[in-house]
């Protein structure tokens, strides 16, 4: 793609091919809607994305299709601060240790289940039947959803919840349920439109999901930095989120007025008079299915040690009692530091696109693995197992760069090439298959770092 956001010849020519076999546009034009710019189809031209406006914008779609995770996440100091103990007590004796009341303890077990199950179910779900809703108002709802149920999470900072902490415990797993479901929805609908479109834009969706935690990782260490209140500092965070998601409904909305998306839909929904034809989801999971097995190993590895093991990993003791061990290390290293090296391997695969042979990708994947015992073998504490091989920061974080930057660029050419081995009409359902899998991965990989924990 040069700088204007026009796509390559390569694709020019697969576009001319496939727009000669398309036979009739009377349904496209009512699938799509009256809103949407149509007289793409009356010509012979293939429009540009003028100034990359597409392009920037499935960006924006990438770092919103994770936002409720990565602020939910971030925000961490908020919610221990709303289920504190509020119990009064007559005495508080000298150096009395302070225990974490049930729901401090279990609220990031409850919200890994909160995001895990709804996020893997509705994926499976879209991907098996969200052909039977139209694109368009598959994404307008889901972004319409996640909008509203941020904006209640967000009311709620405001609001002192000390005296029922039991229902507002309930009414935050309830929409966290509903937001993950929606951004699931979003997810699969918005890697099957990205598919349509040449390898950039499917790279800016992946890369902008990265950003977006990067986004998350400055923010939470900002509010550190200045001591911001547990209240304020979430404050801030929903609303950043708020804004991102707010604009991203108004960006789709408005992406159907742009020609070179409209072009790019239509010619999706109207090749080959398929959309008369069930596709055959058995056919193209054959197509796809190392490519499937090997985004399920990037994220089940990945998620196997972090964050449940790397969370736990310490500063050298020789930093005890500074700053830099007590409050920066595990968001600078942990989190920005992960979040910058994974943005960085998918944007170089972006425009390396290196290896192309399935089965190199699927044994580099499992490859990762690796990265498992390494980081395990690091500072983390407590232990009682394992011995500490890597003890100063700067092994840790050259263990980290490494596996995050593996994590991007693996995942960014799986979701770039798995779209290449299948035809124009199933790239939709094979980015479905593949978002599921990775959903797979994340899910088990969780459930194996609680084990692994249990290792040290």
């Amino acid at each position: 793609m040069d700088p204007t956001g026009s796509i390559n010849n390569e694709d020019d020519i697969e576009t001319i091919e496939n727009e000669e076999e398309i036979i009739d546009d009377s349904e496209e034009r009512e699938l799509v809607g009256d809103s949407c710019s149509t007289k793409v189809l009356d010509s012979p031209d293939i429009p540009r994305d003028k100034y990359g406006i597409v392009y920037i914008l499935f960006y924006l779609f990438g770092i919103t299709s994770l936002v409720p995770w990565n602020f939910l996440i971030t925000a961490n100091d908020y919610w221990m601060y709303k289920f504190r103990d509020v119990t009064p007590k007559n005495m508080t004796m000298v150096g009395e240790v302070v225990r974490k009341t049930r729901f401090q303890a279990e609220f990031t077990s409850y919200l890994n289940v909160a995001t895990a199950i709804p996020n893997l179910i509705f994926l499976i779900l879209n991907s098996l039947y969200g052909h039977l809703v139209p694109m368009k108002n598959r994404l307008q709802g889901a972004l319409v959803v996640i909008t509203i149920a941020f904006l209640v999470t967000t009311a709620f900072v405001q609001v002192d919840t000390d005296e029922w902490q039991n229902t507002f415990f309930i009414i935050t797993m309830v929409t966290v349920v509903i937001m993950t479901a929606a951004s699931a929805i979003f997810i699969g609908g918005l890697v099957g439109i990205a598919s349509r479109f040449s390898k950039e834009y499917m790279a800016a969706v992946v890369s902008g999901q990265s950003l977006g935690g990067i986004i998350a990782a400055i923010a939470q260490i900002i509010s550190l930095a200045f001591k911001i209140s547990p209240l304020h500092s979430a404050l801030i965070y929903f609303i950043i989120a708020d804004v991102m998601v707010i604009t991203s409904l108004a960006s789709y909305i408005y992406l159907y007025k742009i020609d070179f998306f409209t072009h790019h839909i239509l010619r999706g929904v109207g090749v080959a008079a398929n959309r008369h034809r069930e596709l055959s989801m058995v056919a193209i999971v054959k197509k796809i299915w190392v490519y499937a097995f090997s985004i399920f190993a990037v994220f089940a590895i990945s998620m196997a040690v972090y964050p449940a093991v790397t969370v736990l990993v310490e500063s050298h003791p020789a930093t005890a009692g500074t700053d830099w061990n007590n409050i920066f290390f595990v968001p600078v290293v942990n989190y920005l530091i992960f979040n910058c090296g994974d943005y960085a391997g998918r944007l170089v695969a972006g425009f390396l696109l290196k290896p192309e042979n399935q089965w190199i990708i699927a044994g580099a994947c499992l490859l990762r693995i690796i990265g498992v015992p390494m980081l395990m073998l690091c500072n983390a504490r407590p232990r009682s197992h394992l011995p500490v091989v890597f003890l100063w920061d700067w092994e840790y974080i050259i263990i980290m760069i490494f596996f995050a930057f593996s994590n991007g660029y693996l995942t960014n050419i799986v979701m770039i090439n798995s779209t290449r081995v299948v035809e124009l009409h199933e790239r939709e359902k094979a980015s479905s298959v593949i978002a599921t899998m990775l959903s797979v991965g994340l899910t088990v990989g969780a459930a194996v770092g609680m084990l692994l924990v249990r290792v040290l």
